[in-house]
C-alpha cells in the first residue's frame, strides 16, 4: 500500500511542473493602448483598427459600456469559454456598477470564436442571439478565410445592439450574410431608384425653395456623424466590470 502511495506521489510531481507551464502558455496577454482592440494575432490593419476604436471610444463615452476585441494565436487547450472569462475579468470591460462590457475573443490556431457577455448586457445579448450575430456576421467570413471582415462586421453589430439597449441614435454599417445572401444591402435597383428620388427632390427643392431644404438635411447628417471626428484623448483601460458567463461561440 506505501509503495503504490509513493507511486501515485511520484506521478502527481512529475505532472505538476507540465499543467502550471500549460497554464502560463495560455495566460491572458496584458492589454496595450486602449482596452477597446487587442490584435496579438496582428490580423487587422491600422485602419481597421482606428475604425474600430473610435465607435468604441464613443459608446464609452456616452454611457460607458465597452467592446473589446482580443485576437490570440492559441488558447493552448484551455477551453474558449474559459479563456474569454478570465480575459473578461482581466480587462475588467464595462462601468463597475452597471457591468456593461462585451468581449469578443477569436483564438486564430485553434479556429475559434466566442463572444463573452458582462451581467448588464444579458438581457440585450442573449445566447441565442449571440449565436445568430456569429452565424451572420462572422463564420460566413470565416468559412472564406476573411478574418477580417468577421472581426470588424461582429464588432460593428455588437455596437449596433448595445447602442440599441441605451436608445442610441447612432448605427454603423454591419455587413451580415443569411441563407448565401448579404444582409442589409440595396440590390443595384434600389440604389438606382433612390439616388434618383433624391435627385429629383434636390431639383425641385433648388427650383421652388432655393435649396432651404437641402441645407437643412445636410445640418442633420453633419450632427450624426459628427463623433466621428472626436479624438479618444490616449489609450483607454478597462471601467471595472465583470463577466456574466453569458455568450456563444463557433469554430470554423
Amino acid at each position: 500500500m506505501k509503495k503504490l502511495q509513493f507511486l501515485l506521489f511520484f506521478i502527481v510531481i512529475l505532472i505538476s511542473p507540465l499543467s502550471f507551464n500549460q497554464v502560463n502558455a495560455a495566460e491572458v496577454p496584458d492589454p496595450t493602448g486602449s482596452i477597446y482592440v487587442q490584435d496579438f494575432s496582428g490580423i487587422l490593419s491600422q485602419n481597421e483598427k482606428q475604425e474600430l476604436v473610435e465607435i468604441a471610444t464613443y459608446l464609452d463615452d456616452q454611457v460607458g459600456a465597452q467592446i473589446a476585441l482580443l485576437t490570440i494565436p492559441s488558447l493552448e487547450g484551455i477551453p474558449v469559454e474559459e479563456y474569454a472569462v478570465d480575459a473578461f475579468r482581466k480587462y475588467e470591460l464595462g462601468d463597475k456598477k452597471k457591468n456593461n462590457g462585451v468581449l469578443l475573443l477569436l483564438a486564430l490556431q485553434d479556429r475559434k470564436i466566442y463572444i463573452e457577455v458582462g451581467y448588464g448586457l444579458e438581457g440585450q445579448l442573449p445566447d441565442g442571439k449571440v449565436g445568430r450575430i456569429l452565424d451572420t456576421y462572422a463564420l460566413p467570413y470565416l468559412e472564406k478565410d476573411d478574418l477580417a471582415g468577421a472581426i470588424t462586421n461582429t464588432y460593428k453589430q455588437l455596437f449596433n445592439e448595445v447602442a440599441n439597449e441605451y436608445q442610441l441614435k447612432k448605427q454603423v454599417d454591419a455587413k451580415g450574410y443569411e441563407y448565401g445572401y448579404e444582409r442589409g444591402g440595396p440590390s443595384l435597383l434600389t440604389i438606382l431608384i433612390i439616388t434618383f428620388v433624391l435627385l429629383s427632390v434636390i431639383f425641385l427643392d433648388f427650383r421652388f425653395l432655393g435649396g432651404a431644404l437641402s441645407l437643412s438635411l445636410l445640418r442633420v447628417l453633419g450632427t450624426l456623424l459628427r463623433f466621428r471626428g472626436s479624438g479618444n484623448g490616449g489609450p483607454r483601460s478597462g471601467g471595472g466590470g465583470s463577466a456574466g458567463g453569458g455568450g456563444a461561440g463557433r469554430s470554423w
